[in-house]
């Protein structure tokens, strides 16, 4: 009996292989017309999508993900489930930022606070209970022609990954953010989370929007942490520095201590628990709220003065006799002092101006340990835990991450 080939569908060209462009799109594409509107270079069309923002430059790659939960129904007199259904669909867009400037460490905090003053810009955290939700595509042209490209979009996102960077010498400081997809109950069934597609034909005309890839943005070079005298206060937020050498200001923050060589980079993290609302008639999240928010800022410190031992235990307390002794006591001591921390480092492609990160009130929570070793010297590792101040601002309640541009 004659019978007839089925034909094999080897496409090389089909394999997606390429940089992506991370954007935050103004206004999101409709209901009725699922896809972005692109300018002739592949940027989001500024009037069609107006306010659209570029994520800057990418460190490594950007993936999406859409993956759905699905549950099967079973029968006690079958040996196999018979069917399944999607309880859940999650979505979500994740990339290694590049940039450290302050608005875009904001886009990928979700919870801060992004503000400016004269000669720098900041993001500060604390206090904000609601999730802002924005609109998140990547755009990548084609292997096979540049002008076509793969695009995906989440139409209604929230950042749910906060911030953590490492500030040292040895590597840049990226950073990783996330963008979780929510349900639109507006939409229309079947696309409601986003839409992932391939344009055919090359983009053309339309009005570009400008692209901000700034490597000058890209922070790299050691910190040094101190303890203020004195915070910052609610109505003057930054950490005031010393344009010569980038410490604290005395005359600002009293007598500040420097907490001596750091054995590697400072790890300055803020992250927010964000919590889903779910709907049974979505098979997605439908919004989403701040539960809790961490502050952190880890080093291993180096120098082991009695002071130092002090500072870091936290309910240790210092005492010197001119050359006789100084000690740290401990023991007894029911609430710890809470202290403000920075860390400042001068920029890498500007001395003369500065990144810095404060933690307005803390607590140090690893203890201190101290070892006696002909082989190894003695290092430990420090912990200082941001505490919320609810008598500050709503949105500036633990700290700042702050730059001079």
């Amino acid at each position: 009996m004659p019978t007839t080939a089925s034909t094999k569908n080897y496409s090389p060209a089909a394999i997606i292989q390429g940089p992506g462009q991370a954007w935050a799109i103004g206004t999101a594409p409709t209901d009725a017309n699922v896809r972005l509107t692109l300018a002739s270079d592949g940027t989001p069309d500024a009037t069609a999508h107006p306010g659209s923002v570029h994520l800057g430059a990418i460190a490594t790659a950007i993936s999406t993900t859409v993956k759905p939960k699905m549950t099967q129904i079973q029968l006690d007199q079958y040996d196999a489930p018979f069917a399944t259904y999607v309880d859940e669909l999650a979505a979500s867009i994740e990339a290694e930022m590049a940039q450290m400037e302050s608005s875009l460490v904001q886009r990928a905090l979700g919870v801060g606070v992004y503000g400016s003053g004269a000669g720098y810009e900041y993001v500060t955290f604390g206090g904000v209970l609601t999730v802002p939700k924005t609109c998140i595509a990547v755009i990548s042209p084609t292997r096979a022609d540049a002008t076509k490209y793969i695009v995906s979009v989440l139409y209604n996102a929230v950042s749910t990954g906060g911030f953590s960077v490492q500030l040292g010498k040895a590597k840049p400081a990226f950073y990783k953010a996330k963008f979780e997809g929510l349900s639109d109950t507006t939409r229309t069934a079947g696309k409601q989370i986003g839409v992932i597609y391939q344009t055919l034909a090359s983009a053309a005309g339309g009005t570009p929007t400008a692209m901000d890839a700034v490597v000058s943005q890209i922070y790299e070079g050691p910190v040094d942490l101190w303890i203020l005298g004195t915070a910052p206060t609610d109505s003057a937020i930054q950490v005031t520095l010393d344009t010569a050498t980038m410490t604290p200001d005395a005359t600002t923050h009293g007598v500040c201590t420097h907490l001596g060589i750091a054995s590697g980079a400072t790890t300055f993290s803020v992250a927010p628990k964000i919590e889903t609302i779910k709907g049974d008639q979505f098979d997605g999240p439908i919004d989403a709220w701040v539960s809790t928010v961490s502050a952190k800022l880890e080093v291993e410190l180096t120098q082991a003065s009695m002071q130092m031992l002090a500072n870091t235990l936290g309910v240790g307390t210092y005492a010197t006799s001119a050359g006789a002794y100084s000690q740290t006591t401990y023991g007894g001591t029911m609430q710890q002092s809470q202290i403000c921390v920075a860390a400042i480092g001068k920029k890498r492609t500007d001395a003369t101006k500065a990144v810095c990160a404060c933690l307005y009130a803390v607590n140090t929570t690893d203890g201190i340990v101290l070892t006696a070793s002909r082989k190894k010297p003695s290092f430990w590792k420090a912990t200082f835990e941001g505490l919320l101040d609810p008598t500050r601002t709503l949105g500036r309640q633990m700290g700042i991450f702050q730059e001079m541009v």
